[in-house]
């Protein structure tokens, strides 16, 4: 496909866009799909067609990637952070709700690592106090809620085909809109504000007369990354469901092990599982312990509050997301994992905690 691209010269633009955003439609479930260059600028746009502008505030969780709140700052709008729900990794709905201002244009929701967060709860609290919702499903294609795909509660939701995602582009994003007429926009917006249909004549040159009335981005997905893409949607789905057998089967093997605890998705949530997380004592000493056992283990994300570029106050030590960060792992559960490769995650894992709490025992002699 990649070379049936290159030889045909449309690299730019071409069919697999088109089709690869049908293809994404298909599996959340709404045909308004709008493809991006990458998922930051999917949440720009989200944010702008929102109208968040600069002065404004947006409600988003800290434990996250900067690919998200990044564009929080691009658009010259403050973020305001709320904190997770205890033992978990899902946005605080009631600290939401006391954070909301005058101010406040639009909340953005990360189901993190694929695990979907209360959506529909924030979805309610938005809608009665009049602002935008925003699902960032950065790495949540497939995760489900109550038998529904994530993003369906929400005004706009990004999805992200960065090259360890569920879909991998090499680069790219979608955003996914609940109207047509936004999507439309933003069709405008990520190819600089232009409307296609009326920019060029007859001849393909540019129309003189046609107009921009607002000037917009070069955000476009070219369609090299979207023919990767359009080539992959046949098989995500299986590889997602081997990655939800390979945490059922961690999820056994770990439970005698002391200090690692699985964080449980929510009633009625099937994770898309990025990786499977865990909640660990001594969880430093555990983290250096499994990659020096080769294993590809992680502390995720780090706390985007404790970065000065964004002039906010953070959530302080004793905030729920404080103790998340020092006790967060999360262990590798792709669809490339055999029995053996699961087995010797477990292993690793039972050696590492025993010698874990060996050295806190010993620490405290």
């Amino acid at each position: 496909m990649a070379l049936e691209v290159l030889r045909s010269g449309r690299i730019a633009s071409g069919g697999y866009v088109g089709k690869f955003e049908d293809g994404i439609g298909h599996i959340v479930g709404n045909p308004h799909v709008v493809s991006t260059h990458d998922m930051t600028s999917a949440v720009f746009l989200a944010l702008h067609l929102a109208g968040v502008r600069a002065g404004d505030e947006v409600l988003t969780t800290a434990f996250s990637c900067m690919a998200t709140n990044s564009a929080i700052a691009h658009a010259g709008a403050m973020p305001v952070w709320v904190d997770v729900r205890p033992g978990s990794v899902e946005m605080d709905v009631a600290d939401a709700s006391r954070k909301i201002t005058a101010r406040t244009r639009a909340v953005i929701m990360y189901h993190v690592a694929g695990y979907p967060g209360p959506a529909k709860e924030m979805a309610e609290l938005c809608k009665a106090r009049g602002i935008a919702f925003i699902e960032d499903c950065d790495n949540a294609l497939f995760a489900r809620q109550d038998g529904a795909h994530v993003g369906r509660h929400s005004d706009f939701a990004v999805y992200s085909f960065y090259p360890n995602r569920q879909i991998n582009c090499t680069e790219g994003g979608a955003l996914v809109c609940k109207s047509a007429d936004m999507a439309t926009k933003a069709r405008q917006l990520r190819r600089f504000g232009i409307e296609a249909s009326g920019f060029r004549t007859a001849q393909g040159e540019i129309n003189p007369h046609a107009d921009i009335p607002e000037i917009g981005w070069a955000y476009t997905m070219n369609n090299l990354c979207a023919a990767l893409g359009y080539v992959q949607l046949e098989q995500a789905q299986e590889n997602v469901e081997q990655a939800r057998a390979n945490v059922a089967k961690l999820k056994t093997r770990l439970a005698h092990i002391e200090g690692i605890t699985p964080i449980n998705a929510a009633d009625g949530a099937d994770p898309a599982y990025w990786v499977m997380l865990c909640l660990a004592e001594n969880r430093d000493t555990l983290l250096q312990q499994l990659k020096d056992q080769g294993i590809s283990a992680s502390a995720l994300h780090h706390r985007n509050d404790t970065y000065s570029g964004f002039r906010t106050t953070g959530l302080g030590p004793k905030a729920e997301t404080a103790y998340l960060q020092e006790h967060i792992i999360g262990l590798p559960c792709g669809w490339w994992l055999n029995d053996a490769d699961l087995d010797a995650i477990g292993n690793a894992c039972a050696l590492a905690a025993d010698g874990s709490l060996n050295s806190s025992l010993s620490d405290q002699a």
